[in-house]
């Protein structure tokens, strides 16, 4: 990845004014493997910004299918969208969310992490159940279906007891693979990061306990420092002792370079965990000066050493 990269760039090398995780070359290729991956027996197909468009007037975003291609090389991308498509299609003849019985709503639930800004102002009246963690984290409820994923509404939620269905769905995450964990020490101390191609991977800070097991860690008296800069990512420290104020940096490091890759994007802070709650520990100004929030548990953790 490349840090510096000085001078003016081309029109086609920008993002994307419709699908921003994709430059304007990207999304032009994208739009044009859609149009011609789309089954002809399906009728006709209109491209548009961000979305596709079928003769019947049925809409296809184009959003998650962005997310998708860039996380794999361009020469996979046929691929990525032909499935896209038969996911697509396959959901259309499937019963809608709403039809869905309440076992299988309670087979399919799980909760995801995302940033506050995730949903659009004018679809957040529909989802007014979701839960903060700390200021510009929230969790969502999700359908994750065989091919798609879709976000549970409130209409759905009034069916079940609250608690039941979110105790579903964090049991769920609770369970998700670990495709890989690494461990990344600069001197400071060593972290875990841990990378999937589940877009529930961060959501895996929702139980830190059961992730920690997974990780193959008894405990964590002091509390845990993590990063969640993507839904593909993970990276956290079991604190052991007042070095934890170092590893802060790296955390912070790794979650900009992860948070700059433009795939699933959670957050390019760190946080902290403990018993009593989770905690923001960085914050950036204006001027992009990273600042530790030195009044919390985290330093109320490392003081007590």
């Amino acid at each position: 990845m490349g840090f510096l990269n000085f001078g003016k760039k081309s029109k086609e090398s920008q993002p994307d004014p419709d699908l921003e995780d994709l430059t304007v070359r990207e999304a032009a290729l994208v739009r044009s493997l859609f149009a011609s991956k789309w089954p002809e027996a399906e009728g006709a197909i209109t491209m548009h910004g961000d979305y596709a468009e079928g003769a019947s007037g049925a809409q296809y975003g184009l959003y998650n299918l962005a997310r998708a291609v860039k996380l794999k090389p361009e020469s996979d991308w046929p691929e990525v969208v032909e499935r896209h498509i038969s996911g697509l299609l396959s959901r259309q003849s499937a019963p809608r969310d709403e039809d869905l019985a309440d076992d299988e709503i309670l087979s399919l639930v799980k909760a995801r992490l995302i940033p506050s800004a995730y949903l659009p102002e004018t679809q957040r009246e529909s989802f007014t159940y979701r839960r903060a963690i700390v200021d510009g984290l929230e969790v969502i409820l999700m359908l994750d279906h065989p091919e798609i994923t879709s976000a549970v509404p409130d209409s759905i939620v009034d069916r079940f007891d609250a608690e039941q269905l979110w105790a579903a769905a964090l049991a769920a995450v609770s369970t998700e693979p670990i495709d890989e964990i690494h461990t990344l020490d600069t001197g400071n101390g060593a972290f875990q990061a841990i990378v999937s191609d589940s877009m529930f991977t961060a959501s895996r800070v929702l139980d830190i306990p059961g992730l920690l097991t997974a990780a193959g860690v008894s405990s964590a008296p002091h509390g845990v420092l993590f990063a969640v800069p993507s839904r593909h990512h993970v990276a956290f420290h079991v604190i052991t002792g007042p070095e934890a104020i170092y590893v802060v940096q790296d955390l912070h490091g790794f979650a900009q370079q992860m948070f700059g890759q433009g795939v699933g994007e959670i957050s390019a802070d760190v946080f902290y965990w403990s018993d009593a709650g989770y905690e923001q520990v960085t914050s950036s100004d204006e001027s992009g000066r990273i600042a530790v929030d030195g009044t919390g548990a985290f330093f109320a953790s490392i003081n007590g050493f």
